[in-house]
């Protein structure tokens, strides 16, 4: 369950680099990571479109489009048609470009892909609508942390322990008032993930956390020459799971068209963790009255007043918690490093719960 110094250094290198999966790798099981990134383990597959390639194509259409958008006078200004046209000219590129010989492929992947595009449109049309009722607007996309990328990967240092993680930030949104930059960072997820403290207790899923922090730190200089403003500041505002994947509603029947459509938009509301200033959250999502349509936000009227508040259960946090979180995910990064430096490989998989363990979904159960 243990590799020798020599091995380590071998396998791994000197310093710890790290990756969003490698880090979720880690804490799911030594063993899995040491078979996937020191012996580069793999199982055969048969050939299709897989769920990663499905992710990249989602990326690929929404961050182009969203430029496209940006240049044709913003979100409000552009109608659906239009929209549409867009889509379809970046789907005939990445076509063209990402799956050369398309006509060539199986039946079933051509299938498989033209599934897919169907379902492109419902999920821009509903980032789309979110944009249209907020203020804080898309100013970044694919930002690189990495040497020589867009900004220095993050990198914790401890006791000789030195790890840097590197990685890519989807989309990042901000809303400028009094000289502040508010950012929210905004991560497309193809599957079924949602955030969740607690997998950030177990060291899962926190680099929404890191990379807010990192912009804070390391991006003013960035942002106030790649938005002409003069900023005196960077505060944390959140950071969202976007789902971009379009699931088969379960429904009766004789469920009508209003039905159907609240249940899918329900299964693409965004999971995270948001500032609870209200005035943030209101510029998020503008006249919420009950619970957010795209936010994880919900109201309650205060007793006695025509004011309302916040429900205790929406996912929110103020400055000082999300201090604690960053910290704590960086005090969780350096004990992975030190668990790989140490030469850890046993097979010890996270167990969330007696019914759910990380052995369920390895690729490296049988070994």
């Amino acid at each position: 369950g243990r590799l020798s110094p020599a091995a380590v250094q071998s396998l791994y290198g000197t310093r710890m680099g790290m990756s969003a999966s490698r880090m979720d790798r880690v804490r799911q099981c030594h063993f899995g990571y040491f078979m996937q990134y020191g012996l580069r383990a793999k199982e055969r597959r048969p050939a299709g479109f897989e769920a990663p390639e499905i992710g990249t194509f989602l990326h690929y259409l929404l961050e182009n489009t969203a430029r496209e958008v940006a240049g044709s006078g913003g979100w409000a200004a552009v109608k659906t048609p239009q929209l549409h046209a867009m889509v379809r000219k970046y789907i005939d590129l990445y076509i063209r470009d990402e799956i050369p010989g398309y006509e060539e492929k199986s039946a079933r992947f051509r299938y498989l892909f033209g599934r897919l595009v169907k379902s492109v449109q419902q999920i821009l049309d509903n980032v789309i609508e979110e944009l249209r009722v907020s203020e804080f607007r898309p100013i970044d996309y694919e930002v690189d942390f990495s040497r020589g990328g867009d900004l220095p990967p993050v990198t914790c240092e401890q006791d000789g322990v030195t790890v840097s993680l590197a990685g890519k930030v989807d989309r990042v949104d901000g809303y400028i008032r009094d000289g502040r930059l508010y950012l929210r960072v905004m991560d497309y997820k193809s599957g079924k993930k949602s955030f969740s403290l607690s997998d950030i207790w177990y060291g899962l899923n926190m680099q929404l956390i890191i990379y807010l922090y990192a912009l804070q730190e390391e991006g003013l200089d960035r942002y106030r020459r790649l938005l002409s403003e003069e900023l005196n500041e960077i505060v944390p505002a959140g950071v969202l799971y976007v789902p971009v994947r379009d699931d088969i509603i379960d429904g009766d029947r004789a469920a009508t068209e209003e039905e159907l459509h609240s249940k899918r938009e329900a299964a693409l509301r965004r999971s995270g963790l948001l500032s609870e200033d209200m005035s943030l959250l209101d510029a998020m999502e503008q006249g919420i009255e009950d619970k957010g349509r795209f936010i994880p936000i919900k109201l309650k009227k205060i007793k006695g007043e025509d004011e309302k508040t916040l429900d205790p259960k929406s996912a929110v946090a103020d400055l000082a918690q999300f201090g604690r979180l960053a910290r704590y995910t960086h005090k969780k990064l350096l004990e992975m490093g030190a668990e790989l430096r140490r030469g850890n490989v046993e097979a010890s998989p996270c167990r969330h719960d007696r019914n759910r363990c990380a052995c369920d979904w390895c690729d490296y159960r049988a070994a």
